[in-house]
């Protein structure tokens, strides 16, 4: 079972509203920051799997929106706004993940990574599914998805059975 809260349909709904509301770029400066505070490995992540090429901040702002809808899920139950109360990915878990990766080669990687997100969150992958599915570079788009929620994952069960 995933230690990550587990995205509903009625928070994507409400999470697309926000963006639509605000307008991305008001979202993506407010997500930008407080993973600048809370999670700069994860957003170093982000920003090198989106590049710096003319889908740059298409690809920053649907990583946004997968963040948010992590974030607002798991905020749900305690009443808050705020966006951090997902695990700070560390060095060691990037290295982790960069590891698993070199071992079981990058599909390999991948497949399992996205079999975990269909398993453990099946409105996550809907939503990164119908972004990738609009780009040439569906494969790609998707791996960074595996990416984000297998390094979140990791880092969620290495922080719970750590004592405090």
């Amino acid at each position: 079972m995933s230690v990550l809260p587990r995205v509903t349909e009625l928070t994507r709904e409400r999470i697309s509203r926000e963006f639509d509301d605000l307008g991305p770029d008001a979202c993506m400066t407010e997500i930008k920051a407080d993973l600048r505070q809370h999670n700069p490995e994860l957003l170093d992540m982000a920003l090198r799997w989106a590049g710096a090429g003319t889908e740059a901040d298409s690809l920053m702002t649907a990583f946004g929106m997968f963040y948010r809808l992590l974030a607002a899920e798991a905020l749900a139950p305690l009443g808050s706004s705020g966006l951090h109360p997902l695990p700070r990915v560390s060095i060691e878990v990037r290295d982790t993940v960069v590891d698993r990766i070199d071992h079981s080669g990058t599909e390999g990687f991948t497949s399992d990574a996205i079999d975990n997100l269909a398993a453990a969150n099946p409105e996550l992958l809907q939503m990164a599914h119908g972004y990738a599915s609009s780009r040439l570079d569906y494969g790609r788009t998707m791996q960074g998805f595996a990416l984000f929620h297998e390094a979140l994952l990791i880092q969620s069960s290495r922080d719970r059975a750590s004592p405090h």
